[in-house]
């Protein structure tokens, strides 16, 4: 009876999903699906199988649960399974079906059983796989959510202060005693990979084994109880406010958008200019060069790639209806996908005919300094500074900084923009110069005159040899 197994796998915000089916009884199952879910059931197609059960392993902080819509968008009737055992205020009202420690799912021969994992939230499962093929009483991979990664293991931080402390040495339970009599050898299959914010040193490969995460992977060597969980906590990463925002939709449902995505009603420069859509947050996803070239007055840059989305929730407003400028309008069907994906539905549609459209209609434009690391070099020796801010991580900046910079996180800028001089000229640094481009935006946007952004970044600063400050 051959196993289906296929992972995929969304870019920047790095998560993971699964498919898992018997081709016996031509029934399969997904776990920890996104919203975007025709790439699940045109692959369920492909294989004759029949998507008929959806598992959670948790409620997710970093997307949008794609459960729902899956449900929602088969032509046949499929079962939600989402873990009770975070009580009453972590269980998803659309689920089907409840799961407790040690339910199990059997189809064909195959059998998926829930393990209680809880630290990175409380109601996290595990689940794994047996073949009964090959064992009936050992599974052969372990499908850990945001229990376990490569490398690392969930961040328990994500629900605040106060209850931290609590998940964190529940954490430490399950690692250490919940998991321990499973076998070296079981796979472990992951909700994330490198790049993901759910844990703080995830790393690159796609999946590991109990055995050598044991051996290697250091949250998972043993400390007094106490000792671990100060290491687990100290240096963790900065979460994202839109976290907050995720959880709430998760648990509570997210709205159904159906096989037509928004976004795709084209605004000419005259509806822009004259606000027919007068709510509308204007977001250029071009190019930062293109964006520093010539934009429309009023609005953020966060080029089209990987990180748009993880951006997009670090600095956009829920609130506002999204109006989208872009190269290409084959793009946009991408671009509602990201959006989508962390929670952002109201995307009215385009700029027709791009900046060019707007530039040709004679409406004003902005623009933003492009600064070379050599030239703000040349104007840090000189009498009128700029005032330097670095909109990198934590991490980074202990790393090497400019001296003299100014360091806020770049998704926490808009909190502090009183800690941003008006009066002097303002050089944006961060990396490469991506992030340095949506925080100039956002300062070009509440006013700020003189406003650049150093390209290249610290990347370029510290390649030519710059002086760095640590």
């Amino acid at each position: 009876m051959p196993l289906f197994l296929h992972r995929s796998f969304v870019p920047g915000l790095a998560i993971y999903s699964y498919m898992v089916g018997d081709e016996a009884s031509g029934r399969c199952v997904v776990i920890d699906p996104t919203r975007d879910v025709e790439p699940y059931m045109r692959l369920a197609r492909e294989q004759g199988l029949r998507i008929t059960d959806i598992l959670e392993t948790h409620v997710h902080a970093d997307f949008v649960s794609g459960a729902v819509e899956l449900k929602a968008r088969l032509p046949y009737e499929a079962r939600i399974h989402c873990s009770v055992l975070g009580g009453a205020e972590w269980t998803p009202p659309y689920a089907d079906a409840l799961i407790g420690n040690d339910d199990k799912i059997s189809f064909g021969g195959l059998r998926l059983k829930a393990l209680h994992t809880p630290g990175h939230t409380l109601e996290h499962v595990s689940w794994a796989l047996f073949d009964k093929t090959r064992s009936v009483d050992t599974p052969w991979v372990l499908f850990t959510g945001d229990f376990l990664f490569v490398g690392d293991v969930g961040r328990p931080d994500l629900l605040g202060p106060e209850a931290q402390q609590r998940l964190a040495h529940e954490l430490y339970q399950s690692v250490f005693e919940r998991i321990s009599d499973l076998p070296d050898f079981l796979e472990l299959f992951p909700a994330h990979g490198s790049g993901s914010l759910c844990g703080k040193a995830i790393g690159s490969r796609e999946s590991s084994t109990l055995g050598f995460e044991r051996r290697f992977n250091a949250s998972l060597r043993q400390l007094p109880e106490a000792d671990w969980v100060a290491a687990l906590l100290r240096g963790m990463p900065i979460a994202p406010p839109y976290f907050r925002r995720m959880k709430k939709v998760n648990s509570e449902g997210p709205r159904v958008i159906g096989p037509e995505l928004p976004g795709r009603k084209n605004f000419t420069a005259k509806d822009v200019h004259d606000r027919v859509c007068a709510d509308c947050l204007i977001l250029d996803v071009r190019p930062k060069e293109a964006f520093a070239a010539a934009h429309v007055p009023g609005s953020i840059n966060i080029p089209f790639g990987p990180h748009l989305a993880t951006w997009a929730g670090w600095v956009l407003p829920y609130e506002r209806p999204i109006l989208a400028v872009i190269d290409d309008p084959e793009e946009m069907t991408e671009i509602a996908r990201c959006l989508l994906r962390v929670g952002f539905d109201q995307i009215e549609g385009y700029l027709e005919g791009g900046v060019d459209a707007w530039e040709g209609r004679g409406y004003e434009l902005a623009g933003l300094e492009a600064l070379s690391v050599h030239d703000l070099a040349r104007r840090l020796r000189g009498g009128d500074r700029p005032f330097v801010l670095d909109v990198r991580t934590e991490q980074e900046w202990g790393g090497g900084h400019i001296e003299g910079a100014h360091h806020i996180h770049g998704g926490l800028l808009q909190d502090r923009l009183g800690d941003v001089p008006r009066a002097r000229p303002v050089a944006v640094v961060c990396g490469s110069g991506y992030r340095a481009s949506i925080a100039a935006s956002f300062l070009k946007r509440a006013g700020y005159e003189e406003v650049s952004n150093v390209i290249g970044g610290m990347t370029a600063w510290t390649n030519a040899e710059l002086p760095v400050s640590r």
